[in-house]
């Protein structure tokens, strides 16, 4: 029912990867439900990498057990929606009570064709993305200081990729900060396209177009062209010296 692939590195200059990553598929009454995350720890706080890799470990835990149940009691995707951002919310506040705060970003997708929905969670300047044959969507809105100034109008997409404030973001998990909002999309699934998660040095040095070009749905047709299409796109980034940890991970759905 799902091909998919990730790949994931610290980059050309950095040498920890404080990226983390998610994939997991559950099967339930024969059908199989896929959830997958990126979390990008904040490189200017204490231990990004730790940060990270807590929330991913602790979101796979609830999908395992929470979301399991849920299905079992018949729950609608609306409630699964409240159950994650009460965890989500919970999983920041045990960053901020750390001894030295840590964040993160945030983004995930669960395709659930049991439900028949998608639902993408996010928080951050990670990104989700949808392919299609024709064109490559940012399903997300980043919250960043440039992200921002384009849906303001004072920055072109064009202008926002070259400006030096791109690692500036306006929110996260943990950091010292409470009441955060996060955003939540809830869409049916789509067998039309390919879902890329990335975090946000996977993005930076390489244009949508060229996203379309490695990641269209018509030419990934099984996992392992998934994974060398992503590859490629990796090295790319490499090869136009991205300094930041690179990750990315796609998949699609091919239905029943």
């Amino acid at each position: 029912m799902f091909d998919f692939s990730y790949v994931t590195t610290e980059g050309t200059v950095k040498k920890i990867n404080q990226d983390a990553l998610l994939v997991k598929i559950a099967e339930y009454k024969n059908k199989q439900i896929l959830f997958m995350a990126v979390a990008d720890g904040i490189g200017g706080l204490p231990k990004g990498e730790t940060a990270s890799a807590f929330v991913i470990s602790e979101v796979a835990r609830w999908f395992e057990k929470e979301y399991s149940a849920m299905l079992k009691e018949g729950k609608n995707i609306l409630a699964v929606r409240k159950s994650l951002d009460v965890f989500l919310h919970g999983l920041s506040d045990e960053l901020n009570d750390l001894a030295e705060p840590m964040g993160t970003t945030y983004t995930s997708v669960i395709i659930d064709p049991i439900l028949d929905s998608v639902l993408v969670a996010h928080v951050g300047d990670t990104r989700l993305y949808k392919i299609f044959s024709d064109r490559a969507e940012i399903v997300t809105s980043d919250h960043s200081v440039v992200a921002e100034e384009v849906r303001s109008g004072k920055l072109t997409e064009e202008e926002a990729r070259l400006d030096k404030r791109q690692n500036q973001i306006t929110n996260c998990m943990g950091a010292g900060e409470t009441g955060r909002v996060y955003d939540y999309i809830i869409q049916k699934p789509d067998k039309e396209c390919i879902y890329m998660l990335c975090t946000d040095g996977f993005r930076k040095m390489i244009t949508k177009d060229e996203i379309l070009e490695c990641l269209s749905p018509d030419v990934n047709i099984n996992s392992d062209i998934i994974h060398e299409n992503l590859d490629y796109l990796l090295e790319l980034n490499m090869n136009r010296k991205e300094r930041d940890n690179i990750t990315a991970v796609a998949v699609k759905y091919k239905g029943d």
